[in-house]
């Protein structure tokens, strides 16, 4: 009987050994067996591209007929050749180059790439450059469900959208107030959107109480828009030289309900339609893009810009898009097809920002070169040119120059609000020809200017992150706001 026991607890401590060395050694076909780990280019390559490439191949700029931003474009290769031979990162052009074995080194004339991501790139190929962990396939299934909307300037049936339940979010404090890049107001509710670092905040413009925070993890929020009818939000920005992307926000909710685009550079300018059916964007390639919302598809592709674009707005019936660029020009677009309706070529700087009047007739632009233009739009021709912001400015301009006009915005009932670098808000009629009040106070240049839905009050904010609410009627202060809570 002993001997039985003794042979039984030989056995049992022999088990965990045997399975040990079982794990430990390589000669093992269980170890042959185990899956190795996945390096995908969508999660680990396409980052390093992005980053180190993707200044010089992307579809707005593909040197050597080489686009890196897509897994399809960089697997098609260029004009070279096939850039990726997949299991054989000494016969792929693309890691060639960037490990500087082979000419051109790529970056050019920079050091080459972290020898730990060089490490990513030659494991990927190794294992067969793969687009994602589960097949190239699994991006290919991308549609939203969004309901096209009548195209009305009059008020939707229903309670005007207002957040009710937004999703609790960790933002990171920051120090300093981040400038006021962008403002938007709802066209039927209480509501004003302000972009700060990573994050959008909601306000309400009656009471002045922060309703809460929208998360924007692409980087800077650059433009900021209602839809028509408010019920959507969208925001676009991101990180220059690096990243540039739309979102859209189901204002309600809070709830993310697509991306829209993936540009190399930030986004300067975009807009939704009024039928909710594109979203189109703009900034340093120079280009117009208007994209399927329900697909996220880039649909049509417009070059006409000489420079970056840094204005884009549809007319409020949808028929009409308009984009002006960094050079002053001014172009208006026909969005089902990109056909050009007017060239308006009176700017001669920088195009700040536009807007449509309530009743598509009239297209306001505002520029550096210190004038509104009010277009018409039944033929293309200026009907007024304003030099908006005349008076005195913080720091002397050179001769004959006139203060800078940096954001205008038309009101639902026709009046129009500017902001420029005399550090004045100003109100206009909808003809321009009288400036109904002069808003002051400023502690540094107001970047962008929005009216409430209801007209009563004018929100402006300054590079400080600061944003000053005034009553229309009797210009009074209302309160102080922040982009930084």
């Amino acid at each position: 009987m002993l001997r039985v026991i003794h042979f039984f607890l030989i056995v049992c401590l022999s088990v965990p050994a045997l399975a040990q060395e079982s794990k430990s050694d390589p000669a093992k076909p269980q170890d042959a067996e185990k899956p190795k780990e996945a390096v995908t280019y969508k999660d680990h390559v396409a980052p390093i591209l992005r980053k180190h490439c993707a200044s010089c191949h992307n579809p707005d700029k593909a040197t050597s007929d080489l686009n890196v931003m897509s897994y399809q474009t960089l697997m098609a290769g260029g004009s070279s050749g096939e850039a990726v031979s997949a299991g054989n990162p000494d016969q792929s052009l693309l890691y060639r180059a960037v490990a500087h074995v082979e000419e051109p080194f790529m970056p050019p004339k920079q050091p080459k790439i972290p020898d730990a991501e060089l490490a990513i790139i030659k494991r990927w190929i190794e294992l067969g450059a793969v687009e994602t962990s589960v097949g190239a396939a699994k991006n290919s299934s991308r549609k939203l469900d969004l309901d096209l909307a009548a195209v009305t300037t009059g008020k939707p049936e229903g309670p005007p959208p207002m957040p009710e339940k937004l999703p609790n979010v960790e933002l990171a404090h920051t120090a300093r107030a981040h400038p006021a890049t962008a403002l938007a107001a709802s066209p039927w509710a209480p509501l004003l959107a302000v972009a700060g670092h990573e994050r959008i905040l909601l306000y309400n413009t009656d009471n002045l109480v922060l309703i809460g925070a929208l998360p924007f993890t692409e980087g800077i929020p650059h433009v900021l828009k209602f839809s028509r009818n408010g019920k959507l939000l969208l925001a676009a920005g991101g990180r220059g030289a690096a990243l540039g992307k739309a979102v859209l926000f189901d204002v309600t909710t809070g709830r993310r309900l697509t991306e829209i685009g993936d540009e190399y550079d930030s986004v300067l300018a975009a807009d939704i339609s009024p039928n909710q059916k594109w979203v189109a964007l703009g900034g340093p390639a120079k280009l117009v893009k208007i994209y399927s919302t329900e697909t996220g598809e880039l649909a049509r592709q417009i070059k006409k810009h000489t420079d970056w674009v840094t204005a884009i707005e549809f007319s409020s019936n949808g028929e009409m898009l308009a984009s002006g660029d960094r050079n002053g020009g001014v172009f208006v677009w026909e969005p089902e097809t990109g056909g050009i309706i007017f060239t308006l070529g009176d700017h001669k700087e920088m195009i700040t920002d536009m807007s449509w009047r309530a009743d598509s007739q009239v297209l306001a632009t505002a520029s550096e070169d210190g004038r509104v233009i009010l277009w018409y739009a039944e033929d293309g021709f200026p009907t007024r040119s304003i030099n908006a912001h005349t008076g005195p400015t913080p720091r002397p301009l050179p001769r004959g120059r006139i203060p800078g006009v940096l954001s205008v915005n038309y009101s639902r009932s026709g009046e129009f609000a500017t902001v420029g670098r005399d550090n004045t808000a100003r109100l206009w009629n909808s003809n321009g020809g009288n400036a109904l009040a002069k808003f002051e106070g400023f502690t540094d240049v107001p970047s962008r200017v929005v009216l409430t839905h209801d007209g009563n009050r004018l929100i402006a904010g300054d590079f400080t992150g600061k944003l000053w609410v005034w009553n229309v009627k009797d210009k009074s202060l209302a309160g102080e706001l922040t982009t930084n809570p």
